[in-house]
């Protein structure tokens, strides 16, 4: 009898499974590779700074430069925040030269005012820099604009809508998650250009706002604007003139405003001094105001109220009315120059403040 022979056929045996073990250890290796050169100085500091998925610039400027600054000379002292004000009108050298002379102690801090921002982003910012920098003091430099912007205009959402802002206000969100915490994530327009063989706006070059920015957050403008004594042309149909006609014809503190202002005071009870300052505006912009400067008082009264109530100084800038019509670039702007005598003033005042509470707890 014949035993019958089951026909050999050919039998492939695939290792998927070890495959895609290969190459999810591959990605993860590859991933954190990249992730890893993504964080070197070296390869940052060819690169533009990352968006954080704002349309506003700045943003990822000035943390780009804070953490540089930070690195170079070591942990911030005092921030400032508040709008475009500050942005061209806070010199951190100046300041620091000025408290020195006083107290002969040094002090490191950091002009991060942004243009186009309000007091609803600035307590938005304040927030997220102090719980990740720590600074033992800091300053909100204050106008009347900053109260009277909508949440929803767009130049405070402008700053608001970026999706890190929302993940670090509360508001989750992959793509959130993913800017805090992956550099290469945040660097991946740049990669994506760079891989096309195309350098624009990726790099570092002269035409960066890399190149007006200071080292320490100083955007300084060197213009005059020789026109801010003058009241403004009624036919002037500026960008300038018509947005402060928006702005300051019929004037109102909005409570959502004046709420943010509490919230950048209320730091003071975590333990970082809150100090509030009245920004230098030129007697021009009083024009604007539907009820000239009583508008103006009122905002001053406003805010005062409430710096008064969490036992915040709030300075006026009333010694500073001597500053000359050359030191201004427009309105509400100081140019360098002014910059310069605005901040030494700011220096002497904080460094007889601190002078003045440390002879207090000796006495005590």
């Amino acid at each position: 009898m014949k035993r019958l022979v089951k026909p050999s056929t050919l039998q492939l045996t695939m290792p998927f499974g070890k495959t895609l073990t290969f190459t999810v250890v591959f990605l993860i290796l590859f991933g954190s590779a990249a992730e890893g050169m993504a964080r070197l100085d070296v390869f940052q500091a060819r690169l533009t700074p990352p968006t954080l998925g704002s349309r506003h610039s700045q943003l990822g400027y000035k943390l780009t430069l804070l953490n540089a600054d930070i690195r170079n000379k070591g942990p911030v002292d005092c921030i400032m925040v508040g709008s475009s004000t500050v942005d061209v009108g806070f010199d951190p050298e100046v300041f620091q030269h000025a408290y020195y002379a006083v107290t002969g102690h040094e002090i490191h801090c950091f002009n991060f005012g942004i243009d186009a921002s309000s007091s609803i982003s600035a307590a938005v910012l304040a927030n997220i820099l102090v719980e990740d920098y720590h600074p033992r003091l800091l300053i909100f430099g204050t106008d009347a604009r900053d109260y009277a912007v909508k949440r929803e205009d767009r130049d405070t959402a402008v700053v608001l809508d970026s999706p890190w802002i929302r993940y670090r206000d509360g508001h989750f969100s992959p793509e959130g998650w993913l800017l805090d915490h992956s550099y290469l994530y945040q660097y991946r327009q740049h990669l994506a250009v760079l891989l096309r063989f195309n350098s624009q706006g990726a790099l570092w070059s002269t035409t960066n706002m890399s190149y007006k920015l200071r080292s320490n957050g100083l955007n300084p403008i060197e213009t005059v604007g020789a026109y801010i004594n003058d009241p403004p042309d009624p036919d002037d149909d500026s960008y300038e003139v018509v947005y402060y006609k928006r702005i300051y014809s019929s004037y109102q503190m909005l409570d959502e405003n004046l709420a943010a202002l509490e919230q950048i005071m209320d730091h003071k009870r975590s333990g970082t001094e809150v100090i509030v300052v009245e920004m230098p505006v030129s007697d021009g912009l009083y024009y604007f105001f539907g009820n000239g400067e009583l508008d103006y008082d009122r905002f001053v009264a406003q805010v005062e109220k409430r710096a008064s109530r969490h036992q915040v100084p709030f300075w006026r800038t009333e010694p500073l009315d001597s500053i000359p019509d050359n030191d201004w670039s427009d309105y509400s702007h100081l140019n360098l120059s002014g910059a310069e005598i605005f901040s030494s003033w700011l220096g002497e005042k904080v460094a007889r403040l601190e002078t003045q509470k440390d002879a207090d707890s000796i006495q005590q």
